[in-house]
């Protein structure tokens, strides 16, 4: 993935705490597993309008295994950041891998995550390059 940001023009940075938008990597900056706010990401990305895309990696061997994956852990942090971020500031986003519900990926997306398959991370550029 940090293959596909820096390919999309995107520079990586230190890893850092941050527990304000002030502290996140600049435009077009990412770094890797970091606390943004009170949870931690897999990799904060600052897209090239100024937002934050904070995004975890999940992979799920069952259908079962993947309420756990998505809907508590990926979709909690979610929701903490739109929390303490704002909507208009954060695009929270997942990678996923593996075998997913397709009920479980609904809920999640409906409640404001954004979703890319790991095996079409072509979806992943393509997004970060078409909000510019």
């Amino acid at each position: 993935m940090r293959k596909v940001l820096r390919e999309a023009g995107f520079e990586e940075v230190k890893t850092r705490d941050m527990p304000t938008l002030a502290a996140v990597p600049t435009a077009q900056q990412f770094c890797g597993e970091a606390r943004l706010g009170t949870s931690r990401a897999d990799l904060v990305v600052r897209l090239r309008d100024g937002r934050v895309m904070p995004i975890e990696c999940k992979v799920s061997n069952s259908a079962v295994n993947s309420y756990k994956r998505i809907n508590h852990e990926a979709l909690n942090k979610a929701r903490s950041w739109l929390e303490g971020f704002g909507l208009r500031n954060v695009v929270p986003a997942a990678v996923i891998s593996g075998v997913f519900n397709p009920n479980n990926l609904a809920q999640a997306q409906d409640a404001g995550l954004v979703l890319f398959w790991n095996h079409g991370l072509a979806e992943l550029a393509r997004f970060i390059g078409d909000e510019a």
